[in-house]
């Protein structure tokens, strides 16, 4: 009931791969969601969800994040993509998570925004791992020292079949 009511508040939103082939792609397979680049802030015992959603990126940012996500998930057949202004990851198959809009989740504690689901366990570990991978990552140590916030984490939603 929770799940019914909460995708009757949030705005519809055309899934992933509808969006990624609109922009001339192929998504012709796989399970694919969107995937901003966020900054999340630690609270005294939780996290809240950073403004701007999504971080604003050089190309050369994007480029070199992508290019060590795509490299460490290989092995688990995941894909960063990057697209006029829009990043999005392919999984092999649906990883049964319902998600919420990070522009929901703004500002807010976002354990009552973060996937759930039958796959929410494991979604949370390849979380973990890929927050992990971000926090030593080149790119946010420079953004730091710039004084601009880190991508410490990448939010993902709209998900849908290829």
């Amino acid at each position: 009931m929770l799940s019914f009511i909460k995708q009757l508040l949030q705005p519809k939103l055309v899934n992933a791969a509808l969006a990624w082939r609109q922009l001339g792609n192929d998504a012709s397979s796989g399970y694919w969601l969107y995937a901003a680049p966020v900054h999340l802030v630690l609270q005294r015992d939780t996290f809240s969800l950073a403004a701007p959603v999504p971080l604003p990126l050089e190309v050369e940012e994007i480029s070199a994040l992508t290019g060590t996500l795509n490299k460490h998930f290989e092995a688990d057949n995941l894909s960063f993509f990057w697209h006029e202004n829009q990043w999005f990851l392919k999984l092999l198959s649906n990883p049964n998570i319902e998600t919420s809009l990070a522009e929901n989740a703004v500002n807010k504690d976002i354990s009552a925004f973060l996937p759930t689901g039958e796959g929410a366990i494991k979604w949370a570990s390849f979380t973990n791992e890929l927050q992990m991978l971000l926090f030593a990552h080149p790119i946010n140590q420079m953004r730091e020292t710039k004084g601009l916030p880190a991508v410490n984490s990448i939010w993902c939603y709209g998900g849908g079949q290829g």
